[in-house]
């Protein structure tokens, strides 16, 4: 049924979603459908869900990988994890983005698992940015650089500008707040 959805939100955009047509998309009946989703926004939060849940792992995996590395390469992979987790399926990522309702609380639960995941990631770190800026702060700020500058590089980067470039754009303000 996710699946359905994404075709029709492809076909037609948020408004063309209708749990009729995700039953006959997915070949079930609308039974079916209201048996796991009550309505069309129970299903655009499983969508939500689901694609947080791919940007989770991605991001756990890329930090693991750089538990013994420089800071650059560790905000590098940070940027390289969640340009992946939206290059995939582009069209997707920015319906998800802009055009598919959140639920009342949005990504709060993902931006606090980021952000928690960032501070540990940065605590090895934490000498380097002196006492300019305290840890939870830092590991605040970088995560939604990442999270923000990720999805741009991805999804709205101009004509002409390639996503190497984009990328090491995106690293170098990191690295710059950061103080590196």
């Amino acid at each position: 049924m996710l699946d359905a959805a994404v075709k029709l939100l492809k076909r037609g955009g948020a408004s063309w979603v209708t749990t009729n047509r995700i039953a006959a998309t997915a070949g079930v009946s609308i039974g079916s459908v209201y048996q796991y989703f009550p309505n069309k926004h129970a299903l655009f939060a499983a969508l939500h869900d689901r694609h947080l849940r791919q940007v989770d792992a991605i991001m756990q995996k890329r930090t693991a990988a750089c538990a013994e590395t420089s800071l650059e390469d560790l905000a590098r992979s940070w940027i390289d994890g969640m340009v992946e987790a939206h290059v995939g399926d582009p069209e997707l990522s920015e319906l998800l983005y802009s055009e598919v309702p959140h639920r009342a609380n949005g990504t709060s639960g993902f931006a606090s698992r980021l952000g928690k995941l960032f501070r540990d990631a940065l605590a090895p770190y934490a000498r380097e940015f002196g006492r300019r800026i305290d840890l939870d702060t830092a590991a605040f700020v970088a995560a939604n650089l990442v999270d923000g500058l990720g999805h741009a590089v991805a999804l709205r980067r101009p004509g002409g500008l390639s996503l190497t470039k984009a990328k090491a754009e995106a690293c170098k303000a990191i690295l710059g707040y950061l103080g590196c």
